[in-house]
């Protein structure tokens, strides 16, 4: 998980190949612990989060990757562990995002364009994609470092 958070935060991706690695590892993983019906219920977990956050997916609000590392976390662990991880994930990126907002002293700025963007969506009846096109990185974060961290509060929670 380390090295997905390392390339995310140097490339802005997390590759195809180290989430499939994962996955896979989770497989056998399942497999091992509960033979064939390991399978299944690893299968079911790796959909869970991009049934449960496809829609902030369609809002450009959190990348496919993340989305994938969940996935990845979902195949090895139960589905207890991975919700967990998810909420203790969201939690530890509002407190980035927060925190970078008050850095960079825009915080009434970027509250004012999510309202806009709020009323954008209810008037289109759409959802739209949340960024500016003038924003680049500049108010971003990368999810996976919550994604580590809120994994690593639900093993320290959990186990």
């Amino acid at each position: 998980m380390t090295t997905a958070v390392a390339t995310d935060v140097t490339s802005g991706r997390i590759g195809n190949r180290l989430i499939g690695l994962g996955i896979l590892t989770g497989f056998f993983f399942q497999i091992w612990e509960s033979g064939i019906k390991g399978l299944f219920l690893s299968a079911l977990q790796i959909v869970f989060p991009v049934i449960v956050l496809f829609l902030l997916f369609l809002m450009r609000a959190l990348g496919a990757g993340d989305i994938k590392l969940f996935s990845m976390i979902g195949s090895i662990w139960n589905l207890k562990i991975l919700c967990c991880c998810i909420v203790w994930s969201f939690l530890t990126g509002a407190v980035l995002s927060l925190i970078k907002l008050l850095y960079q002293r825009n915080l009434t700025a970027r509250l004012g364009y999510f309202f806009r963007y709020g009323g954008r969506c209810l008037r289109e009846r759409r959802i739209l994609a949340y960024r500016q096109p003038s924003d680049g990185k500049q108010n971003t974060i990368s999810f996976s470092i919550a994604i580590l961290a809120g994994f690593v509060i639900t093993m320290g929670v959990m186990m």
